[in-house]
């Protein structure tokens, strides 16, 4: 009798091991792959999974995720340091209920035909709606506008000058003026206050193309900094 009695009570600590420790090890190693098949390299990524309680990992589901790596690359992006934390999430199904957490020190390959370094790329949200806010530092947006009217008019800008909330002017020998906005497309744009040289709109970055946000709106900061808010174009979990 006390030996089924061992046997029940060490079978019952074997099954508890396996739900406690083994089933957030699986389910890290699942979403491991996920990030990787995603587009995520890097050397030292860690995922860490939980829930409560531990039986809705034998469902696949997990309260939390938390994705962190450093010195790693997605897609064309160079990240210093990624975290981010999913909440309700089913690995199976890639999804997530919440996002928050950000990148830093990001560099984006090719904007325009240049790199563009960015501090930090926050993201929030969940579900099919996760945001991207980040800012460009002044003097690295009048450059990047400087390019793209370059490229979209053939005309190398004199000087460009950003002024909050949404201005923007532009000396090309004469000096063209307007409002920037995100167009419905989600491309960010230049409307022109007149049309001293046949400019009605110049668009200065394509919606998901240059960077990895859809815009839903732009705003020159104070200090003369460009914020862009809008839609993550990326997938963390493919």
């Amino acid at each position: 009798m006390r030996g089924c009695l061992f046997t029940l009570v060490l079978g019952a600590v074997v099954i508890a091991l396996i739900v406690v420790v083994g089933l957030p090890q699986v389910a890290a190693g699942m979403v491991t792959t996920a990030v990787a098949a995603a587009g995520l390299e890097a050397d030292d990524t860690t995922v860490t999974v939980s829930s409560d309680p531990p039986t809705d990992l034998i469902g696949l589901r997990a309260d939390r995720v938390r994705i962190r790596a450093t010195d790693a690359t997605f897609r064309d992006l160079a990240i210093g340091a990624l975290d981010v934390e999913l909440r309700d999430v089913s690995i199976l199904d890639r999804t997530a209920d919440a996002v928050a957490g950000r990148l830093s020190d990001v560099t984006v390959a090719n904007v325009g035909g240049s790199a563009v370094i960015l501090d930090r790329i926050s993201v929030g949200g969940g579900g099919d709606d996760v945001t991207a806010t980040t800012v460009i530092g002044g003097s690295q947006a009048e450059l990047l506008i400087s390019d793209a009217v370059e490229q979209r008019t053939g005309v190398r800008p004199n000087s460009v000058t950003l002024q909050d909330p949404d201005r923007l002017t532009i000396d090309v020998g004469v000096e063209v003026a307007g409002t920037l906005d995100v167009a419905a497309n989600g491309d960010l744009v230049l409307e022109v206050d007149d049309n001293p040289v046949g400019l009605d709109e110049v668009v200065l970055l394509r919606a998901g193309d240059d960077l990895p946000i859809r815009l839903r709106d732009v705003l020159v900061t104070p200090g003369g900094d460009l914020q862009l808010d809008g839609d993550l174009a990326i997938g963390l979990l493919g």
